[in-house]
């Protein structure tokens, strides 16, 4: 009798172990999760130019999504398109023809099958036309690199209205400062070509900046204060139907599934340290980043693999925590980044730990955010008309905003107008762009410029060195 107990008490714990760790010995093919529920409040966030943007609202027991389209209505998972699978509660569905309306479902997945479809949405993009304010109207969250006088960092959220009206809460700079200066963003408001000033008259604007990308939702610019203080501003528009999760958006998917989710980094500092940086990494499936290049005009070393672990809230903050017992660490951790909506972008500000008065912008550009991502780039992607802003620091200050064109044959970039806050209005000389698989950008003309055009070929980020003691970074928006 008691061995027959002990044999059953054996079992169950066994079972209880197995249970726990979903498979005994490391086998999921031994557990059954069960079917997975499915999605539910499907809607259509944006359109664009042969793109639809896509949000839900997560399913019980899922481990991914698969997103189907249709030119006819009642799409199923038999008569619909695959578009592809993701983690993520979002998605944008690309390589559809404008001015054709498509009907869209989404199914949940796990290993033990998939799950009916949700409710259908459908949307026909096109190419947008002329720019509105309604573009404008809405919630933004800003990151702004200060460089000049009073060098540092400021960083919140604003509301714009329909009339242009701002409403800055909350706000933040790197003294601790919660109250944002008068001369920031008093209205905001955008003319049919993009361009987006804090004025009625243009001539009176301090803010200069363009719209752009091909869901209208970041907008970069430039502004100089009457102290000498030097702006550049990155703000990302955010939907609250749009979340976020740390398996989803931030953790490699694994070596069946595409492996690391990787990306570049383009950076620019102001204040005791004045220089940009431009590193190539990845975040593994616990989250941990590994560089494999760490570049700036002053050489730091390349943090150590592992150093830190990624992390983002529901609402798409990211944070970066270091990881004990690992050398170098990295001497600028973010804590507030923002992830755009399309899950492409991070955008951050910081303090440098190791230089106290170095305060940092940092753009970072997902190479492949979907597992087994097949997003490839070619020169041909660059082609269009952008409107650009800069900022350069070291031994003088200088912000400048323009545009450019670019040429999907040749990568040939040149400027169609330009001016800058000395008031030069000569336009820079043209250059030619190279574009890897990945987005990668360079000039071959120039050793220093690096660069990365964003996973939807609508933003290009670039960081170089102007000349000896001159640093910069612009953010190029292309026109829809």
């Amino acid at each position: 009798m008691k061995g027959n107990l002990r044999l059953l008490l054996s079992f169950l714990l066994v079972g209880s172990l197995c249970l726990s760790l979903w498979a005994c010995g490391g086998s999921v093919a031994r557990y059954n999760p069960g079917a997975p529920g499915a999605p539910s409040n499907l809607a259509v966030l944006e359109t664009g130019d042969g793109q639809v943007s896509l949000a839900w609202t997560e399913a019980f027991n899922t481990a991914a999504y698969n997103i189907y389209y249709s030119t006819s209505p009642g799409v199923t998972k038999v008569s619909g398109t695959k578009f592809g699978t993701t983690t993520g509660t979002n998605a944008i569905v690309t390589g559809l023809e404008n001015d054709t309306r498509y009907y869209f479902v989404v199914t949940a997945v796990n290993s033990s099958g998939e799950s009916g479809a949700s409710n259908e949405v459908s949307a026909t993009p096109a190419v947008p036309g002329p720019f509105a304010q309604t573009d404008l109207t809405g919630t933004w969250r800003f990151n702004i690199l200060v460089s000049g006088t009073n060098s540092g960092w400021m960083r919140g959220t604003i509301t714009v209205d329909d009339s242009g009206a701002v409403t800055i809460n909350p706000f933040l700079s790197n003294t601790g400062g919660t109250t944002a200066p008068d001369y920031l963003f008093p209205t905001l408001l955008v003319n049919p070509t993009g361009q987006v000033r804090d004025a009625i008259n243009a001539d009176d604007a301090l803010f200069h900046g363009v719209l752009g990308g091909f869901q209208r939702k970041i907008m970069v610019g430039t502004l100089v204060t009457d102290s000498g203080s030097h702006l550049f501003a990155a703000l990302q528009k955010h939907d609250p139907l749009v979340t976020f999760s740390n398996a989803g958006d931030i953790a490699g998917f694994g070596s069946t599934v595409g492996g690391a989710r990787r990306f570049s980094y383009s950076q620019l500092s102001s204040g005791s340290l004045r220089e940009w940086e431009f590193t190539m990494g990845q975040s593994g499936q616990d989250r941990s980043v590994q560089y494999s290049t760490f570049t700036a005009p002053s050489a730091p070393l390349k943090p150590g693999n592992k150093a830190t672990i990624l992390s983002i809230t529901a609402d798409g903050i990211v944070s970066e925590a270091a990881a004990p017992a690992v050398t170098p660490q990295p001497t600028a951790l973010i804590s507030a980044g923002v992830m755009s909506d399309d899950k492409s972008l991070i955008v951050a500000t910081a303090t440098d730990s190791a230089n106290p008065g170095k305060y940092i912008l940092r753009i970072y550009g997902m190479i492949n955010i979907v597992p087994s991502d097949t997003n490839t780039f070619s020169l041909a992607d660059l082609a269009g008309s952008y409107g650009i802003e800069s900022l350069i620091v070291g031994t003088s200050t200088l912000t400048a905003s323009g545009i450019i064109a670019a040429d999907g044959a040749t990568g040939n970039v040149s400027f169609e107008s330009y001016l800058d806050s000395n008031g030069n209005t000569v336009s820079p000389a043209g250059f030619t762009l190279a574009v890897t698989s990945d987005g990668i950008l360079s000039n071959a003309a120039d050793a220093s410029f690096h660069g990365k055009l964003a996973y939807n070929k609508d933003i290009a980020v670039i960081t170089k060195t102007e000349a000896a003691g001159l640093y910069s970074l612009s953010v190029a928006l292309k026109s829809y």
